[in-house]
């Protein structure tokens, strides 16, 4: 789990595929401020959704195995807590289809990010995270969040130049 500028992204991973990504989601970043929410593709098997929602005091934990999640918050301000994943072990569901398993009823965590405008965390697969939390630091925060999820194939990790 880590935190990074948007304009940062592309240096992070480890081949071409990964960099055509994140600069094809850059390149069109100006426009999900007025995107609706939904589902839209990218190359190389990637996707992004889009979702304007409001923030919330908690949520459940979740975590991915097929995809890297690149949560970049396009407007607003989002919490979002994460726990190492052996705490869970035994616990929870897992959905192939959705590539999402849940965990609910949990409290303990690791570390908490504040992703503001502009920035971006990236979870690799098993790394558990609950996201859409409201930012706890400022009195009357704004509980309006619109992001954007990039997911894209763990094999473009792994996979060297």
């Amino acid at each position: 789990m880590f935190i990074v500028r948007l304009e940062q992204l592309s240096a992070i991973g480890k081949n071409d595929a990964w960099r055509e990504i994140i600069e094809q989601f850059i390149q069109g970043y100006a426009k999900i401020v007025d995107q609706r929410d939904g589902s839209y593709e990218l190359c190389h098997g990637a996707f992004y959704n889009v979702m304007t929602t409001e923030v919330k005091e908690d949520n459940v934990y979740e975590y991915h195995k097929k995809y890297i999640d690149v949560h970049c918050t396009v407007s607003g301000v989002e919490k979002i807590d994460g726990a190492f994943f052996s705490r869970f072990l035994g616990t929870g569901n897992f959905s192939d289809e959705k590539d999402a398993g849940f965990f609910s009823g949990v409290n303990e965590k690791d570390c908490t990010f504040y992703v503001e405008t502009g920035n971006c965390a990236i979870f690799m697969p098993y790394e558990v995270h609950k996201t859409l939390l409201f930012d706890d630091r400022i009195e009357n925060s704004t509980l309006h969040l619109k992001k954007a999820i990039i997911k894209i194939p763990h094999e473009l990790w792994e996979k060297a130049c």
